[in-house]
């Protein structure tokens, strides 16, 4: 079980107290960043201390702000060390011995940052640390792939049953994630978080709040299961927020965290080392997945399209339940069948919705940009076709988009135009960022029922839940939180 050491990035000593009573009663430990205090008194922060302080003072090389070279930075560390700050931390390349042989034994942290890639040699410079006399070795990287992120959460996995010292392994940016969250699986004795968003002093840090209470990382193990969302832009997803949540209420040993791939192949080639019991599927993957899958329910084979997958004994099963989160909701509005529905797009989740909705009896046109896509999905599930250029002369009980746009990337457009809306139809916008789309609010303004992509996030993250725990999904208390992600992201 990892503790929580929050990095303070406050650039005077006054501010840096301030922020530590502040925190006082949710971080373990601080780390003092001395490359970014102006005036930094160490006597001062030794005599308002509740908990632990690190010392580091970072050289531009490695990631921090004090010039590589000035003499300033050994004194400073020095300092410390003999005032008896709990840890100092030193870069194995800084050939600080002196640093290093005051403090061994008594909380030396050797570092190494690595703010380009991943290096080959991360087991030699593990030996090298511990030749040196670590306490504790930190390596922290800049993974460029997620097959890198799995080389070297493969490389952690093994450090974490030598007899070696302690490691902190940290992956820095969007796709190390996993690193910081999953610290315990490791054996790290902490792991590091910001204050709020926007404090980061390194990349990828995540909201001490946040690592606490969303993935509660005081928690994890080695034992401690973990699920994930894979896709090409998941940072911001809602899905870890509401499966923890789950976890949470049902007592689960199990985390959910984003995972972020720009194809495929590299993620399929970090799935042994990530060590996944399950992973969402999301954009852009939801078709190419199929063929790497040992498994396939029914109305997956059908639909040719994924979104869930369970990991059993090695073997990938896969389900969708996109359907599922889009039949749901309107079932609670009105009778499905023989209503004509259109759908707004040709990907995976445009193929599960064409493929529910016609089980349901609904009568079911796809329309894309490309016309040859919208054929391949309607051909596949049973439906119609027709080029998006045909959207005005259509008609229909129930629009649907299962397009991107309106969403983080696009917000100010719409697939459809406000003019092309249909009085007292239903409007259903598989987006949920933002929760109000335009598409939303021009249809609500022509007299349109609408529903938002958050009611069937909710609808298909259940029936993920279920498959992959086997337990009712505490469907009050994932709506909840995810409701809380989207209300902390407004302020």
């Amino acid at each position: 079980m990892a503790q929580i050491c929050v990095s303070l990035t406050e650039t005077t000593t006054a501010a840096l107290v301030d922020r530590m009573v502040d925190l006082a009663e949710q971080a373990d430990l601080f780390e003092i960043r001395a490359d970014l205090v102006s005036d930094l008194d160490l006597l001062m922060l030794l005599r308002v201390k509740t908990k632990p302080l690190l010392l580091t003072c970072r050289p531009v090389s490695e990631g921090g702000q004090w010039p590589d070279g000035d003499p300033g930075r050994r004194l400073k560390l020095l300092e410390g060390a003999k005032r008896g700050f709990d840890y100092i931390d030193v870069e194995l390349r800084s050939n600080l011995l002196d640093v290093m042989i005051e403090k061994s034994g008594r909380g030396l942290i050797i570092s190494y940052h690595d703010c380009e890639g991943v290096p080959r040699d991360l087991e030699a410079i593990y030996a090298a640390m511990a030749a040196r006399g670590a306490d504790i070795a930190k390596i922290a990287v800049t993974p460029r792939s997620i097959a890198e992120l799995g080389r070297f959460l493969d490389f952690a996995a093994r450090a974490a049953v030598t007899p070696r010292p302690p490691l902190i392994p940290i992956a820095m940016g969007p796709l190390g994630m996993v690193s910081r969250v999953m610290a315990g699986r490791y054996g790290a004795p902490f792991t590091f978080a910001c204050a709020e968003r926007g404090a980061e002093a390194a990349p990828g840090q995540i909201p001490l709040t946040e690592l606490a209470h969303t993935y509660r990382v005081r928690t994890v193990t080695h034992g401690t299961r973990l699920f994930g969302v894979v896709g090409q832009n998941v940072v911001r997803s809602l899905s870890p927020a509401i499966h923890n949540a789950g976890f949470r209420a049902c007592g689960i040993d199990a985390v959910f965290v984003p995972l972020q791939a720009e194809a495929l192949d590299p993620f399929l080639v970090a799935l042994p080392a990530l060590g996944l019991s399950g992973f969402s599927v999301t954009r852009p993957f939801k078709v190419d997945i199929v063929p790497h899958l040992s498994e396939l329910d029914d109305i997956a084979a059908l639909s040719g399209s994924v979104n869930t997958v369970k990991v059993q004994k090695g073997r990938l099963c896969g389900s969708s339940t996109d359907g599922s989160g889009v039949v749901i909701p309107l079932r609670k509005r009105m009778a499905l069948r023989d209503r004509a529905a259109v759908i707004l797009g040709a990907g995976g989740a445009a193929r599960a919705a064409a493929l529910a909705l016609t089980v349901q009896g609904a009568e079911v046109k796809v329309l894309a940009r490309d016309p040859e896509r919208a054929v391949e999905v309607a051909t596949a599930v049973g439906c119609s076709a027709a080029p998006l250029q045909e959207l005005a002369s259509q008609r229909w009980d129930i629009l649907i988009n299962a397009t991107p746009l309106g969403g983080p990337e696009a917000p100010d457009e719409s697939p459809a135009p406000a003019s092309f809306h249909l009085p007292g139809s239903t409007v259903f916008d598989m987006v949920y960022d933002p929760l109000e789309t335009r598409l939303l609010r021009e249809a609500a303004a022509a007299g349109c029922v609408t529903i938002g992509g958050l009611e069937m996030l909710l609808a298909q993250a259940a029936v993920q839940f279920e498959t992959w725990t086997g337990r009712e999904a505490p469907v009050e208390a994932m709506k909840a939180a995810a409701l809380a992600a989207v209300e902390g992201r407004s302020r």
